[in-house]
């Protein structure tokens, strides 16, 4: 049975386009540091966090794996725990900050019960 096209060309897909939002990424994060200069560094730096273990999750590790959803999850509470300390609290950074918290403690529950 042949390869599907979706098979065949879906993950190059996903990695370009991980690696296309990554550079993205760090560009903006270069822009922001030039325009608003150290008051934006922890969301810079988050930011770059989460582009690394996204991209990391792509190319190396892969998506469904405990180590990689992990990282990501840290990376979301994280994000929250800037926006809260320079007091930029939003609803999405009150979002990331719970349902990150939350979704580590279920991945830390289910490997416990391994």
């Amino acid at each position: 049975m042949a390869d599907s096209t979706l098979t065949r060309y879906g993950r190059p897909a996903v990695v370009v386009f991980v690696l296309s939002l990554a550079a993205l990424s760090a560009a903006s994060g270069v822009a922001r540091l030039e325009t608003q200069g150290l008051t934006a560094l922890g969301d810079v730096v988050v930011n770059g966090y989460i582009a690394a273990i996204v991209v990391w999750g792509a190319a190396r590790e892969g998506f469904d794996t405990d180590r990689f959803r992990t990282a990501l999850y840290a990376g979301l509470v994280l994000w929250g725990v800037v926006d809260v300390a320079v007091g930029s609290v939003t609803p999405f950074s009150v979002v990331f900050l719970v349902a990150g918290t939350a979704l580590l403690a279920r991945i830390g529950y289910r490997r416990a019960g391994e």
